[in-house]
C-alpha cells in the first residue's frame, strides 16, 4: 500500500524573481497613482500583482511512496506549472540536501537533482515524508547534507564566507557615510535593518 504525502512548495529560484521585479511593479503602481490620479486603482494593480507572484511560486507537491521508490506529482495550476518530475527508485537517491531537519531542499540522484524546498505549511506532511526517507539512508547508504555542507563540497564556501565578510563591511561604511553626510534617514535604517542582520547570519552559518 502506497503511503501519500502532499507538500506545499515555494521553488527558491521564482522567489528570487519576485524579489527583483517587485519593485518594478513597485514603480508602474505608483505611476498608475499619479497619472489617473487613484490610489485605489493602483492597490489594486499591486495587490493582482502580489498575488501573480504568489500564485507563480507556489506548488502543491502530491508525494506517492511504495517499498521501493518515490513517485511525485506536481498538481496542476491554470498557469505557471512546474516540470513533472520522474519517479526515483530509493536505490538511485544518491544524496539529500535537508536544513534544520525539516526542509528538504533537494533529492539528487546519478543523473538529475530534484528540488523541493517545503515550506511551513503542511508542515506534518514533510515532517512524515522526511522521516520516510530517513528510513532508508542506512538501508541504501543515502548521504546527508545541509545546504551550507553541500557548497562547502562544491568549494565555494571560502569564497562565499570572505565576499560576505567584505560585503558587511562595506554597506556597514555606506550606512555611517550616509547617516554622517546626509543625516538619520527611515528608509536607511530599514535597509540596514532588513539586510546586515541576515548577512551576519550568513557569516556565522558559513563560518561554523
Amino acid at each position: 500500500m502506497n503511503e501519500e504525502y502532499k507538500l506545499t512548495i515555494f521553488r527558491q529560484s521564482r522567489i528570487i524573481t519576485c524579489v527583483f521585479t517587485l519593485p518594478i511593479f513597485l514603480f508602474i503602481a505608483l505611476i498608475i497613482g499619479v497619472e489617473i490620479h487613484s490610489i485605489t486603482i493602483s492597490l489594486i494593480f499591486l495587490a493582482m500583482i502580489l498575488f501573480l507572484m504568489y500564485y507563480f511560486s507556489v506548488g502543491h507537491l502530491n508525494i506517492a511512496v511504495d517499498k521501493n521508490a518515490v513517485a511525485l506529482t506536481w498538481k496542476k495550476k491554470l498557469i505557471f506549472n512546474y516540470k513533472p518530475i520522474s519517479k526515483i527508485e530509493f536505490r538511485d537517491i544518491k544524496v539529500i540536501i535537508l536544513d534544520d531537519n525539516q526542509f528538504l531542499r533537494k533529492i539528487k540522484t546519478d543523473k538529475n537533482t530534484i528540488y523541493i524546498n517545503n515550506s511551513k505549511i503542511k508542515s506534518k506532511d514533510a515532517e512524515k515524508f522526511i522521516s520516510r526517507l530517513k528510513n532508508e539512508i542506512k538501508l541504501y547508504d543515502i548521504k546527508v547534507l545541509d545546504s551550507w555542507q553541500e557548497f562547502s563540497e562544491k568549494g565555494y564556501l571560502r569564497k562565499a564566507y570572505l565576499i560576505n565578510s567584505f560585503l558587511t563591511i562595506i554597506l556597514m561604511i555606506v550606512f555611517i557615510t550616509l547617516t554622517i553626510f546626509k543625516g538619520f534617514q527611515p528608509y536607511s535604517l530599514s535597509i540596514f535593518i532588513l539586510i546586515i542582520p541576515q548577512i551576519i547570519l550568513y557569516n556565522k552559518q558559513m563560518k561554523r
